[in-house]
């Protein structure tokens, strides 16, 4: 009987077939990755990893014009320009993203509402942030050592390392903090800016002042400091970043304050 085959033909189709089965569309897959990673960007204000790699290009090409020189006074401003980028250059830019993580999200009750949470959110976002300044700091901190440029006494990879990413976290997780508190990611900006600019401009004063080493954002690991003095303050930075980081954590869970934030 055609009807009963039919009927039976689909309770095949219904337990075995795997017509039935779910199969996912890895091209959906795919584009829905990369619309949620041009979203996080655009979130994270995209033009400012466009403006610090231009950045990067043009403190390159001032370096390689003074390189040019052949001289050693060429070679110090080099120097100068390349610590400069690195140091608090690449803090500042930690700074200004990091203060973008949460404050400026349209979507934060959506966000709250996820899977992943807030704090999967973050440090989904606070990646994404490193990876892009680690790639365009390492990418220069290659090139300026291939053309001579020396940045410490002992150039191992951890100095190297430390040497950017100390202060980058400290302006990270105080851009964070800022953030959150005021509610405000410009006003977060500003208080990671603020005492890295006081470290840049009261550099000459404040370096008599011992007591203020361990603190400096721009303390530089050169021919003129202490080895001991330098890694004190690259250890006391690395506590400072993470007292903040635990600060931010606990404003984090003021998921309430959050929300009426973002009203």
């Amino acid at each position: 009987m055609p009807a009963s085959d039919d009927w039976h033909d689909g309770a095949m189709d219904l337990h075995g077939n795997e017509a039935w089965q779910y199969k996912p569309d890895s091209a959906r897959h795919w584009r829905e990755a990369a619309l949620l990673l041009l979203y996080h960007l655009r979130l994270l204000n995209w033009w400012l990893f466009l403006l610090m790699a231009l950045g990067f290009l043009a403190v390159g090409a001032l370096a390689w014009l003074q390189l040019q020189a052949g001289d050693t006074q060429g070679l110090s401003r080099a120097t100068d320009l390349s610590r400069f980028a690195l140091e608090p250059g690449v803090g500042l830019f930690a700074g200004v993203v990091a203060s973008s993580l949460v404050a400026g999200d349209p979507l934060l009750e959506v966000t709250l509402a996820t899977r992943a949470g807030l704090y999967g959110t973050v440090i989904w976002r606070a990646l994404l942030a490193f990876c892009l300044l680690l790639l365009a700091s390492a990418a220069y901190l290659l090139w300026s050592l291939a053309n001579g440029i020396s940045y410490a006494k002992q150039q191992t990879p951890l100095v190297l390392l430390l040497i950017w990413l100390a202060p980058a976290l400290v302006t990270g997780a105080l851009g964070l903090f800022g953030s959150l508190a005021t509610r405000n990611a410009a006003l977060g900006a500003v208080t990671a800016a603020s005492p890295l600019a006081g470290s840049l401009f009261l550099y000459q004063q404040l370096l008599p002042i011992q007591a203020t080493h361990p603190f400096l954002l721009s303390y530089t690991y050169s021919g003129g400091q202490d080895a001991t003095d330098w890694w004190k303050n690259r250890m006391t930075l690395l506590g400072v970043a993470v007292a903040l980081a635990i600060c931010d954590w606990w404003l984090l869970q003021r998921e309430e304050r959050l929300v009426g934030s973002s009203a």
